[in-house]
């Protein structure tokens, strides 16, 4: 797993699969799968940002994500 911080909504969608992932603009970095974080970096819709601390990523967790 990646982290990112999203600055414009986007979805990826995996080659010959039928999940994909939804992300929102949000200050706070969010958790993706790498494949996930790849894409959006490369569209320009995030830049990827370090893994935080364990303690800090339980308080990332813990929050309201963006809607």
């Amino acid at each position: 797993m990646a982290w990112m911080i999203v600055h414009a909504e986007g979805n990826y969608r995996r080659p010959r699969s039928p999940y994909s992932f939804n992300f929102k603009p949000s200050p706070d970095p969010q958790e993706r799968p790498r494949d996930v974080v790849e894409y959006a970096v490369s569209k320009g819709l995030a830049v990827e940002v370090p893994a935080p601390t364990r303690s800090e990523a339980k308080v990332l967790k813990g929050r309201n994500r963006a809607k």
